[in-house]
């Protein structure tokens, strides 16, 4: 760990002014360049970021193998990058909700329906798949941060990313030998 760091986490972890502004420059320094595509969500991004800044350096997860900015600076870079990210996915609706609608929905999923060749090379692309690349696929559906993720699989978020690129690498290789040649 560098000189005063340690100091500038204990006076943050006790509350001290002027560490807390110190590491809240930082993390608002790190978050700048998302501030745009964050919208509304930006001051709510930013207290997530504090929340688990207090949380990591609590448990001692700071191992000193680059400088506290660095590591603060990682941490709100993937803090931003889930909020987008979670604010990107699609929202579900109930079923019931989507007969209220008239048969909007029905024309539309006909016209989906006559692109089966589509859904053909779906299928074909995700038989060869691994089982690992379903399972993280469907969580990544089903909504999980890479965080629940990593928890869940027991492996490092960054472990799980790298894994997460390699089966899209892999499907994307898949799509490109089972497309028809046009």
């Amino acid at each position: 760990m560098r000189a005063g760091e340690a100091e500038l986490i204990d006076g943050f972890l006790a509350g001290d002014s002027v560490a807390i502004k110190a590491i809240d420059g930082w993390v608002q320094q790190a978050a700048w360049p998302f501030r745009r595509r964050l919208g509304d969500r930006w001051e709510d991004l930013l207290q997530d970021v504090r929340l688990e800044t207090m949380r990591l350096l609590q448990g001692k997860r700071f191992r000193g193998e680059s400088s506290l900015k660095t590591y603060l600076w990682r941490v709100t870079n993937n803090a931003c990058v889930d909020k987008i990210r979670a604010h990107t996915r699609v929202q579900w609706e109930e079923i019931e909700k989507v007969d209220q609608w008239g048969d909007e929905p029905r024309r539309l999923a006909q016209v989906a329906a006559g692109r089966g060749e589509t859904k053909d090379l779906l299928l074909r692309v995700l038989s060869q798949m691994p089982e690992e690349c379903k399972k993280m696929w469907q969580m990544i559906l089903n909504g999980l941060s890479y965080r629940e993720m990593s928890e869940a699989l027991d492996v490092s978020e960054g472990a799980l990313r790298v894994r997460v690129l390699r089966c899209r690498k892999r499907a994307t290789a898949a799509r490109d030998e089972l497309a028809p040649k046009q």
